[in-house]
């Protein structure tokens, strides 16, 4: 049994290495295959892999369909099986074409490992989102009324965050020298050494389009900490806070200010919201949700193709669709849908569309159609 253990760990590893430097997935995607496997090591108690058949494929299907979740009764979600099920069946597919299985593994093998089609359509049908109003996300920010400096960093966070859309691992490790003040874009490049999904580059206009009081909190911070505090360009837009000794150096405290250092994880950014939305007695949203506010409250307006697309390319989207489909983003709530299907008229006329406009007057053009 050591042995085989032994056998199944050298290929775990083969396989791991092989997603990150093959198929360039990040250490967190390894980690979603890698937990499907341990599920069928605790089906298979740790059998060869190399016993893997279609048989014991369907076999898997049932026991994976009746686990229950941790410490309840209640069964795991379709979209659950869903997801470990893809991430197996790409494992033992890659298995069957490593030296020492291709004889042993049915290359159709890995086909069994599936969920029947109404499975599947439940399990990948999408999901309401809910996210914060623009009201939620005023009350929040004008609820934070201190001059301290992480009271200014803070509300500034959160402005940015509502600016942009951007992901809290973008946001946090921002430098000075990712935002270009005249052209009010941030230039989120992992060259500066800023963390965007997949060290992918994205650059991003600001769009103060429904609460424009954002921008001028976070244009501000910005300029405190470049003119008052000497920030230079590689230090962080979003320092961590200050810690100064006790008394009698007995231990550290929180002070009121900042230093340039930038945060160790997004855990305390995370903390930072959570603290500002219970603060102004605000139900809260993990940080997110900010992305999906922001593209169901541009999907009211009446864009073109082109806009569509500057928009999606804004928040680091190659495909307009993700942006405005498939992940739900631009979804219309349910109470929306049936609102809107009641007050249709057929005497109705088309509301005038937005002509085509470039890339330099899109935001200018949304900025007016919202006074």
């Amino acid at each position: 049994m050591t042995s085989i253990i032994f056998k199944n760990e050298q290929v775990k590893r083969n396989f791991y290495k092989y997603l990150e430097h093959q198929r360039g997935f990040s250490p967190k995607s390894v980690q979603c295959y890698e937990n499907a496997i341990w599920l069928w090591e605790d089906f298979s108690n740790k059998e060869d892999f190399s016993n893997f058949n279609q048989t014991k494929a369907q076999e898997f299907v049932v026991w994976l369909k009746n686990k229950v979740k941790k410490n309840t009764q209640i069964k795991v979600s379709l979209s659950y099986c869903y997801d470990n099920l893809r991430f197996l069946k790409v494992f033992f597919s890659w298995l069957h074409k490593q030296s020492g299985y291709k004889s042993k593994i049915n290359e159709v093998a890995p086909e069994y490992l599936n969920l029947t089609r109404g499975e599947v359509r439940i399990a990948t049908q999408p999901k309401g989102r809910q996210s914060p109003t623009v009201e939620d996300i005023k009350m929040v920010i004008e609820n934070i009324k201190g001059k301290s400096e992480i009271q200014m960093r803070d509300k500034a966070l959160i402005s940015l965050m509502f600016l942009t859309g951007a992901r809290i691992s973008a946001i946090s490790t921002l430098p000075m020298r990712s935002f270009d003040r005249e052209k009010l874009r941030i230039d989120q490049d992992p060259k500066l050494g800023v963390k965007t999904k997949n060290s992918k580059r994205i650059p991003t206009a600001l769009i103060p389009l429904f609460y424009s009081k954002t921008l001028n909190y976070f244009v501000e911070w910005f300029d405190y900490l470049k003119q008052t505090k000497n920030f230079q360009p590689n230090d962080p837009i979003f320092p961590a806070t200050k810690r100064e000794n006790g008394k009698e150096n007995l231990g550290y405290y929180s002070s009121d200010e900042v230093e340039a250092i930038f945060w160790k994880s997004t855990t305390t950014v995370r903390k930072i919201f959570e603290k500002c939305f219970k603060d102004a007695g605000v139900r809260y949203y993990h940080p997110h949700t900010f992305r999906h506010l922001l593209v169901k409250e541009i999907s009211k307006l009446p864009l073109t193709e082109e806009q569509k697309k500057a928009i999606s390319q804004n928040l680091g989207h190659e495909n307009v669709g993700t942006t405005f489909g498939s992940y739900g983003y631009g979804k219309i709530d349910e109470e929306r849908q049936m609102e809107i299907i009641k007050n249709i008229s057929p005497n109705d006329k088309p509301k005038e569309m937005i002509s085509q406009f470039s890339n330099e007057e899109l935001l200018e053009t949304l900025k007016q159609r919202i006074k």
